[in-house]
């Protein structure tokens, strides 16, 4: 019997790290923290405008529909600033 490689026994660094963010958004959130979501949101605009492409219900190009592609994005950046907005400025959200 041959045993695997060591890569594919051990978890990968970006598996690691979504395991350790998964854990940390429902540790946020059981104690009622929302800036996490609130940074999350923001960071999955970064690889959207990069790619041109963003996940709704389905797909989203920017090339076959910009003008929902950018409402996407406004989302995301306004639910993100308002999220984090509601833990460090909570009479303003």
């Amino acid at each position: 019997m041959r045993k695997r490689p060591v890569s594919n026994r051990l978890m990968s660094k970006r598996q690691t790290v979504n395991y350790l963010a998964f854990a940390a958004l429902m540790v946020t959130t059981i104690l009622g923290f929302q800036a996490l979501w609130g940074a999350l949101f923001l960071y999955w605009v970064l690889p959207n405008l990069a790619t041109g492409r963003t996940f709704l219900v389905s797909t989203v190009t920017r090339a076959e529909e910009p003008v929902l592609f950018w409402c996407i994005q406004a989302a995301w950046v306004a639910l993100g600033l308002l999220l984090i907005a509601s833990d460090f400025l909570p009479g303003w959200a």
